[in-house]
This record gives structure tokens, C-alpha cells and sequence, in this order.
């Protein structure tokens, strides 16, 4: 039976999800602790999107387990861009986050860069043990955003939707135009009552409707 973890990292908060079938498991936006996977056989990691607090473990990750990154097009574009994955501009990304304090910023590298491995353009499907993983493109928060359905019941969001706080288009790429003509209507075609897994706090059982605010 699958079993979602959710692990904290200390860069913005940002969420780090391991999904286990058995003993084999796949990794959503790694940050730098494989402890979470000991004694299991990881297969792939998988990306939401560029950011480089939800990235920062990629390397780490690639060293200790040697498994594929999946990511979008775009984000493979902008993860191996210091600028473009924010990396050089950590400090100042974190002193504009409401619940960020900039004084308690944990060590980083401003100069981090990543890659892909398997990359893809609007939509792909995945099958593994016997589930469905549904990758497709959500423009808007950054370029390389992606939703993540698993199975039609859960879904990894990234900042595309994170309870409590609007769709931010603030950063390098953002836009609200490829949100609202390209994304939102992808996303009112997901089912209600679905688990959504945030890419910052915690995950709930909503309407996904209920999650799409607005600027």
C-alpha cells in the first residue's frame, strides 16, 4: 500500500515528499537529508519546479542513489542557472517571503546548479508498481512549474497552490497570463476531494477550486 512522507526543509520551509510502495520509493523536490529513504531502493526523482528551495538535494541525491531527475523542459533549462534557479539571489528571495525571517536564512550555495535526466513538454505519464503518475506543465508561478497527479488522488502542487496564500508571479518568469489561461483551467479538471501536497506547509483534503486564488 503506498505511503506519502513529508519531510521539512529548513530553506523557506519548502516540503520534500517521499512516496513508498513496498520497499522502493520516489523522491519529490529532495533537499540535501537521503536519511528518509534508508533501507529503501529509490527510482527517480521527480521536480516541481525550478526554485532552488526545492532543488538544493538534487546533486546529493544524484551522488548517493544515481537515479533519473524528471523534470519539465523549462525547469531542466533553469536549474542548471544559478539566476535562473534563484540560487544567486537566496537572501533577497527569502527576505521578500512573508513568514521568512532573512536573519535566519541556513547556509547555501549561491552558485548551485543541477540537471535532468528525463525531461518533458506539456504532459507525460509515468507507470510504477502498478500506479499512475500524470506530470503536466502549470505556468505561472515559474516557467517550469508542473503538477504531479498520482493514481487521480493525490496531488503534488509545488507553489502552484499552497493554502492560505495567492499564486505568487512575482519571481524571474512568473506570469499571471500563462496562470490564468493555461494552468487554471488545467486545474479545475482535477477531482474534488482531492489530497493536495503543497510545496510549502502542510497537505489537505480540498476542493482544488477552493485552493486557486487570485492576486
Amino acid at each position: 500500500m503506498i505511503e506519502i512522507r513529508k519531510y521539512e526543509s529548513k530553506l523557506l520551509s519548502s516540503n520534500m515528499y517521499v512516496v513508498v510502495e513496498g520497499d522502493r520509493a520516489v523522491v519529490i523536490d529532495p533537499f540535501e537529508n537521503i536519511e528518509p529513504v534508508k533501507g529503501l531502493q529509490t527510482e527517480c526523482i521527480l521536480l516541481t519546479h525550478e526554485h532552488y528551495d526545492h532543488i538544493s538535494g538534487v546533486n546529493l541525491w544524484k551522488k548517493e542513489t544515481n537515479v533519473p531527475v524528471i523534470c519539465s523542459n523549462a525547469c531542466a533549462a533553469n536549474i542548471c542557472n544559478p539566476k535562473k534557479n534563484l540560487a544567486q539571489y537566496f537572501r533577497t528571495f527569502c527576505e521578500l517571503q512573508t513568514w521568512a525571517n532573512a536573519d535566519e536564512v541556513p547556509p547555501y550555495d549561491p552558485e548551485y546548479r543541477c540537471q535532468a535526466d528525463d525531461v518533458f513538454t506539456d504532459r507525460q505519464e509515468y507507470g510504477w508498481l502498478g500506479h499512475k503518475w500524470q506530470l503536466f506543465e502549470l505556468p505561472g508561478h515559474s516557467p517550469g512549474s508542473i503538477g504531479i497527479l498520482l493514481d487521480g488522488e493525490n496531488f503534488f502542487s509545488g507553489d502552484s497552490l499552497i493554502k492560505n496564500f495567492k499564486a505568487n508571479f512575482g519571481a524571474p518568469g512568473g506570469s499571471r497570463k500563462q496562470w490564468e489561461t493555461i494552468s487554471v483551467p488545467r486545474l479545475r479538471h482535477i477531482s474534488e476531494g482531492i489530497r493536495v501536497y503543497p510545496g510549502h506547509f502542510g497537505g489537505f483534503i480540498y476542493d482544488v477550486n477552493e485552493l486557486l486564488y487570485w492576486p
